[in-house]
C-alpha cells in the first residue's frame, strides 16, 4: 500500500480493524484509584510551555487554563488504571524535553513521518505542530480511544489538526500494518517501563517493522529507570515492570531483529514542572528518569 501523506486527512480516530486488545490492564479495577503517589489533586503551577500552547495554539484565556486542565485530566483519570495522565506530567511535553528534539523537529518539518506510540492525549504531537511541523505526516497510537477524544477536547483542535490517530494494540501481529517501512521517527513517552523485558523485545520488533530500513531511522523517548536496571514490582499496578539502566536499554536494542543501532541513554533526576510529588517506589532504588535515543546506523 502506498500512503500519500501530502493530502489532508480526517481528524477522526481510526479504530483498529484487527483483534481486540490482547492484554487486560485493569488489574481487577473498574476505576483508577486516587490514593497513589502519581495523583496530584490540585495543580499548583502550569509549566510555561503549557501556558504558551493553551494560550496561543488552543486559544484558551490564561485565567481559564487551570480549570480546563483539571476538568479534562480528571475525566481521563476516572477512565483508566495505568497512570497515563501521570498526575500532571503530560504538561511537560516530554518529547520537547529530549536533547534530540531539535533534530526531530527539523526532520519532521522537512517532511519525515513521526509516530507517537502510547500517545495518550497527543500532547507531544501538538507541541510539534505548535513548533511548525506539518500535522499531516504525524501519527498517534493508543489503546484507549477515549484518550484521543480527550486530546481534542484538551487542545480544542479537532477541526484543524490533520494528524492521524489510531486505536490499536502494539502486540497485535498486524499492528499498523499499512505503515510498515514508512515511519522515520518513533517517540516512546513513559511507555516501555510499563512492560517486562520480554514484552519490550516484542515491542522493539514491531518498531523495526515500522521504521524505514535506512540510516538514521530513529526511536527516542523517556521512561522511568534505575542505576542497575531490572524488574520492579509495584503493588499499585499489580504486575512486574522493567526499569532500564543505560546498560540494559542497550541490551534491549541488541535484540532488534535487524539493523545496527547507536543507543544513547542518560539517567536524570525524576522531576516535573507539573508534578510536585516526590516519589520513592518500592525496590530500594530511587527511581530516576531515563532519556534515550536509538539511531539506525
Amino acid at each position: 500500500m502506498t500512503i500519500d501523506i501530502s493530502q489532508p486527512v480526517s481528524t477522526t480516530v481510526i479504530p483498529s480493524t484487527v483483534t481486540p486488545k490482547s492484554e487486560d490492564w485493569t488489574n481487577g479495577m473498574t476505576k483508577a484509584p486516587r490514593n497513589v503517589a502519581w495523583y496530584q489533586a490540585t495543580l499548583t503551577q502550569v509549566p510555561e510551555i503549557a501556558k504558551q500552547i493553551f494560550r496561543d495554539y488552543s486559544g484558551i484565556p490564561e485565567d481559564k487554563v487551570l480549570d480546563h486542565i483539571h476538568r479534562v485530566r480528571d475525566k481521563a483519570w476516572d477512565m483508566q488504571v495505568l497512570p497515563n495522565s501521570k498526575g500532571n506530567v503530560f504538561l511537560d511535553f516530554p518529547a520537547y524535553l529530549s536533547p534530540i528534539y531539535p533534530e526531530v523537529l527539523h526532520r519532521v518539518r522537512a517532511g519525515e513521518t513521526f509516530l507517537d506510540l502510547g500517545c495518550c492525549f497527543g500532547q507531544d504531537i501538538r507541541k510539534l505542530v505548535y513548533d511548525g511541523a506539518p500535522s499531516n505526516n504525524i501519527l498517534g497510537v493508543d489503546t484507549e480511544s477515549r484518550f484521543l477524544d480527550l486530546g481534542y477536547e484538551l487542545f480544542g483542535d479537532r477541526e484543524k489538526l490533520k494528524a492521524r490517530f489510531y486505536t490499536q494494540d502494539v502486540f497485535d501481529e498486524n499492528f499498523l500494518a499499512d505503515w510498515r517501512g514508512n515511519i522515520d521517527i518513533i517517540f516512546l513517552g513513559s511507555f516501555l517501563h510499563l512492560f517486562g523485558f520480554e514484552k519490550q523485545k516484542a515491542i522493539l520488533a514491531q518498531l523495526v517493522k515500522l521504521l524505514r530500513k535506512r540510516k538514521d531511522s530513529l526511536v527516542f523517548g523517556r521512561h522511568l529507570g534505575t542505576k542497575s536496571g531490572g524488574t520492579l514490582r509495584t503493588n499499585a499496578l499489580g504486575w512486574s515492570l522493567y526499569h532500564h539502566s543505560p546498560e540494559t536499554i542497550r541490551q534491549l536494542w541488541e535484540t532488534a531483529p535487524e539493523g545496527e543501532w547507536d543507543v544513547s541513554a542518560k539517567l536524570v533526576r525524576y522531576e516535573s514542572e507539573g508534578w510536585n510529588n516526590g516519589v520513592r517506589w518500592q525496590g530500594g532504588d530511587e527511581i530516576k528518569q531515563m532519556v534515550f535515543s536509538a539511531t539506525r546506523l
